[in-house]
């Protein structure tokens, strides 16, 4: 009775001790949790593959520098980093991509959700997105999010 009882502690507690709530996108990362963190490093993960997801479409709307709508769905982009908007370093950025409303964008979705936005890398006009913002205004790279490491 007394093996038994400690073999079950043992189960439970090890459960407790490796578990965690959660689950993984297809990098192996926790998708929206916090804090963010993936069960495989940044070189394991696909760059993009067959089973990435795809959106392509019209920038229907730029909510700011860092989060467009294509043909209504909300990107975040993966690891770009720009002020808020009530700054005036955001507003900046929020003018920089609003120069991209009403063009075609393909975004190469993460498969991770963030509040009401889907993640992705997206390319307007064929030329990177996150790439642009970064070398033309004061948004950054968050390599923390670069799940892919394209930056």
């Amino acid at each position: 009775m007394k093996i038994a009882y400690l073999a079950a502690l043992f189960l439970i507690l090890s459960n407790q001790a490796t578990a965690h709530s959660g689950g993984l996108n297809k990098q192996g990362c926790h998708a929206g949790s916090k804090p963010y963190h993936c069960h495989r490093g940044p070189k394991a993960a696909p760059k993009a593959s067959a089973q990435s997801t795809i959106l392509s479409g019209t920038v229907t709307h730029v909510r700011d520098g860092d989060t467009i709508e294509v043909n209504g769905i909300a990107v975040r982009l993966s690891a770009l980093d720009c002020p808020e908007t009530d700054t005036r370093q955001g507003q900046a950025a929020t003018k920089l991509a609003k120069q991209f409303q009403g063009a075609q964008a393909i975004c190469e979705l993460t498969g991770a959700k963030t509040y009401d936005r889907v993640v992705g890398y997206c390319s307007i006009g064929g030329n990177d997105f996150g790439s642009y913002m970064m070398q033309n205004s004061s948004c950054k790279v968050w390599p923390k999010y670069d799940v892919w490491d394209r930056y």
